[in-house]
């Protein structure tokens, strides 16, 4: 078993943008060797969305959404750095992930023995010094962000080498770390990088890498929404001006990732060192008409990920099993000889250890009383919750901090929290929580309820919608997915939500 463990997020990482899994285009050297090393996992799924909801699953081993949104760790949650600590294990944040550090999403920080935030990235509240000038650039960003993206660039008004860049500055601190601490008896290093998030601002050459297009004529940052129709919608042109942003951002995120790399060789790590590379979820640039994560369907661009791990001794190889972020909290303690108290979470090291080649029957994955996706690795059923059928709930200790993020918080969230009801709501979870109103009750003003999409596992792209031709397997689905909510003991109003 391995000494050390690190594990690498790259946040929004598109899985149909990266040579290992099909791309023909995108230039990504590093993680191309990486995969020539790795095995590489092809069903692997997101669970709780978007970000921090994702991130609590990996921190906790929770899946969260049946529960609540986008939010603090519980105190109750005994996370990967606490577990590993109490082992004498040295354990390292490094991250430009500043929704850790803002209203709605503290303490994920909190266990590791150290932690490094670079700070600046999309609505960090960092720098105030009056922005002197908008880039020609960043024009029509501002036009469609306002103040958010004046603080994006007041926050890089400085940038003037690709070194300055959130990335470069991430993946360095990194190799960094690991040459001052690659002495240490054991580490788990956790890396998360925003990037390649947007705003997909990006220096040359990576900016003109795949484009010729000059980029004062576009918006480095397109608002989330419909991009086929009404008043978001983009030209085919300026989507594939956006691709060419994302693009270039995932292949500088690829060059300083190999200082990471790097380090690793220079301090002969490789031969007791774990290395996982994963995502919370995809991003939508084009793909069914949407940009960005939308109010949408969760269809495969952003539920299906990429998941690559070197473990020591093992050959490089595809698996096949159906695996999910939730999983990686067990994965990561289990590479580190320790046991994981976590409810959800399960241990793939059997898969990478090639001791067995199933893991789950069912991935499942969805937002907070909103919608939810399930796949058996042959039918994928996608269906919205019917609010009409039940009031939503959050059950949580973390009174006001839920949904509330980034600079909107600083001017407006609940001060008083009159619904509240005290009890034990959560199975397994001995302290007393709330359970509180998670939207409102009025559901004269809602949109008309989407219809399900069933696709088979043939159409990758899901493009053909199949629910009506064949009944058998969304029945089959259907029942699979309560099997597993009640296993979980989620909340009844959640199988009435979802005609369950």
């Amino acid at each position: 078993m391995p000494r050390n463990v690190i594990l690498i997020q790259i946040d929004s990482l598109n899985r149909h943008y990266l040579p290992a899994y099909g791309n023909r285009w995108v230039r990504t050297p590093n993680l191309d060797a990486f995969a020539e090393r790795a095995v590489t996992f092809d069903r692997h799924f997101t669970g709780s969305l978007p970000c921090m909801p994702a991130r609590r699953e990996l921190w906790a081993g929770v899946e969260e959404f049946w529960w609540r949104g986008w939010g603090p760790l519980e105190p109750w949650d005994e996370p990967v750095a606490y577990h590993a600590n109490r082992a004498g294990i040295t354990t390292q944040l490094i991250t430009d992930h500043y929704h850790f550090f803002e209203w709605g999403a503290h303490s994920y920080h909190h266990d590791f023995s150290g932690y490094e935030f670079i700070r600046g990235h999309e609505h960090d509240n960092h720098i105030t010094a009056p922005l002197q000038q908008t880039p020609a650039w960043a024009r029509r960003m501002v036009v469609e962000h306002g103040e958010g993206a004046r603080i994006y660039l007041r926050n890089v008004a400085d940038f003037v080498r690709e070194a300055d860049f959130f990335a470069p500055k991430v993946m360095a601190a990194a190799a960094r770390w690991i040459d001052q601490n690659h002495t240490q008896e054991r580490f788990f290093l956790h890396i998360d990088s925003f990037d390649v998030h947007e705003p997909f601002h990006i220096p040359e050459p990576y900016r003109s890498l795949y484009t010729d297009e000059a980029p004062e004529d576009f918006n480095p940052w397109p608002r989330y929404g419909r991009s086929d129709e009404g008043e978001l919608a983009l030209t085919e042109r300026e989507l594939n001006w956006v691709r060419a942003q994302f693009a270039g951002k995932l292949t500088m995120v690829d060059a300083w990732l190999g200082q990471v790399f790097d380090a690793l060789t220079r301090h002969d790590l490789w031969q007791d060192t774990a290395v996982i590379i994963t995502t919370d979820h995809g991003h939508y640039l084009g793909e069914h008409g949407r940009i960005g994560k939308p109010a949408s369907p969760l269809w495969n661009t952003l539920t299906h990920v990429p998941l690559q791990v070197w473990c020591p001794g093992q050959p490089a190889r595809r698996e096949q099993a159906i695996t999910q972020t939730v999983d990686l909290h067990a994965t990561v303690l289990d590479l580190l000889g320790l046991p994981s108290t976590a409810p959800h979470s399960r241990s793939v090291l059997p898969v990478l250890l090639g001791q067995r080649s199933h893991h789950r029957d069912l991935a499942v994955y969805g937002y907070a009383n909103a919608r939810v996706g399930v796949t058996n690795g042959e039918w994928t059923l996608l269906r919205d919750h019917d609010p009409r059928l039940g009031p939503a709930h959050w059950y949580s200790l973390q009174v006001g901090h839920l949904d509330a993020r980034s600079h909107a918080a600083r001017f407006e969230r609940p001060t008083a929290f009159p619904e509240l009801v005290a009890g034990m709501f959560i199975p397994g979870v001995k302290t007393p929580h709330w359970r509180m109103p998670a939207m409102s009750s009025d559901i004269r003003h809602l949109p008309p309820l989407r219809e399900d999409l069933l696709y088979h596992a043939s159409d990758v792209e899901q493009q053909q919608n199949l629910h009506a031709g064949h009944p058998e397997a969304v029945r089959q689905l259907e029942d699979q997915l309560r099997a597993h909510m009640t296993r979980l003991g989620v909340p009844q109003e959640q199988f009435a939500r979802l005609r369950l």
